[in-house]
């Protein structure tokens, strides 16, 4: 009796058990999801507004205006005036060549000059149309002539009387005298005509010399600024210079053409770059551009100056020249600078603030209210407009969107706006 007892306890309790097991369990997560708080997110529609399109390019800034000043005469350096780093302006000094040499081979040339002008008698050398018939040399040999010619005349007088007062001898000297007299003046004519070109070419080699001797001092060219593109006034159409390298020393021998120093005019700036050849029709002079440089945080203003009207053909590029104004000297030629062109403004284009994108792994995602829970949505950006961005797809007007998305935001959560928050508790 006792042992059928505590059988029929065991079995009992064995069917509780399995009774209870039976029982449908619900998971914590699954209650959690159901009955869990709405989350407080800043909401807004999506919106519409205008965008500047721009043309983006990387380019190299040089100067807009880049020289080379060579030696123009060999010779020993003398003097140094101006180095790395120095403005300077036109007619300014920079380096002076020995000039002794050339002083002494100005001071021949005009010894040689002096000479010829004494041998054929003047004092100075004529300038513009002038008659060797006033030389002395070409006025003695025309006397000589006219003489010979008169007794000529005399002779023939007397030669031909009847009978003659003349032998035929006397006359025939008489006849050949003036020919020779003649002959002695054309040639009086050709010597001083000669004469006169030669000091005419030792005067030009006065001149060489005089600028030879100039050239031992090297100056800051002096240079005028073209014509801008576009239709606006030149602030200073005169080139001012910095100088950028120098090259000689005092002591060093430089031969003609030996460079000496590297100027440049670094106001304005220019910015070249390549531009796609499908950007061709966007582009024109004049347009307003941004640049940006490592150095600095700000961009900088610059303008469409000029366009290569030729396409290369082995890059389909063409070249862009952009001036930027660089009256304070911030920017450096041969710095690296990335460039917008302001084209064409676009309206209507659909656009999100930046804060509402989230970026993971190369893919763009913005979280939308989708009755009252969050959602996930893909999204192609585009353009950045200040604290906003243009959405080329994956979102619609009639989208509610969350602005900024709290790290603890995930698909499915419950949301609401602080403005709704308030007004349930009121």
């Amino acid at each position: 009796m006792f042992r059928m007892g505590v059988r029929a306890s065991a079995l009992a309790v064995g069917m509780y058990g399995l009774v209870a097991c039976s029982k449908p369990v619900t998971s914590p997560d699954a209650a959690r999801s159901d009955d869990r708080a709405p989350l407080e997110v800043s909401m807004a529609p999506v919106g519409r507004g205008a965008v500047q399109r721009l043309v983006r390019a990387t380019g190299s800034l040089f100067g807009d205006d880049q020289t080379t000043i060579a030696a123009k005469v060999a010779g020993r350096v003398e003097a140094v005036y101006r180095d790395i780093g120095d403005e300077v302006k036109p007619g300014d000094p920079l380096v002076r060549i020995e000039s002794t040499d050339y002083e002494l081979a100005l001071a021949e040339r005009r010894r040689a000059f002096e000479q010829a002008l004494a041998q054929i008698g003047l004092e100075a050398l004529p300038e513009g149309e002038f008659s060797v018939e006033r030389l002395p040399a070409v006025e003695r040999a025309r006397l000589q002539s006219e003489n010979a010619k008169a007794r000529f005349e005399r002779g023939q007088l007397l030669h031909g009387r009847t009978p003659p007062s003349m032998s035929d001898q006397e006359f025939a000297d008489l006849e050949t005298t003036w020919e020779v007299a003649q002959a002695d003046h054309r040639l009086a004519g050709l010597n001083a005509r000669a004469q006169l070109a030669a000091a005419r070419t030792l005067k030009a080699q006065i001149d060489t010399a005089q600028q030879r001797l100039a050239d031992t001092l090297h100056s800051v060219p002096s240079g005028v600024r073209p014509a801008p593109a576009v239709s606006e006034s030149i602030a200073n159409p005169v080139r001012n210079y910095a100088v950028t390298a120098r090259r000689v020393s005092v002591g060093d021998y430089v031969q003609v053409g030996a460079p000496m120093y590297e100027l440049i005019d670094p106001d304005p700036l220019e910015l070249r770059v390549k531009i796609p050849e499908r950007e061709v029709a966007r582009i024109h002079a004049g347009q307003r551009a941004t640049l940006s440089v490592e150095a600095y945080a700000e961009s900088f203003a610059g303008r469409v100056e000029r366009i290569n009207p030729a396409i290369d053909v082995r890059s389909r590029t063409f070249e862009v020249e952009i001036s930027v104004p660089n009256a304070d000297r911030r920017l450096r030629a041969g710095s690296f600078a990335k460039l917008a062109i302001e084209v064409e403004r676009e309206e209507g284009v659909l656009l999100a603030p930046r804060s509402a994108i989230r970026v993971f792994a190369g893919v763009s995602k913005v979280f939308v209210v989708v009755d009252g829970k969050a959602a996930e949505r893909v999204v192609t950006l585009g353009q950045e407009v200040d604290a906003r961005v243009e959405i080329l797809r994956g979102l619609a007007d009639s989208d509610t969107i969350v602005t900024a998305p709290p790290t603890e935001l995930t698909v499915g959560t419950p949301v609401r706006s602080p403005a709704s928050m308030k007004a349930d508790a009121k």
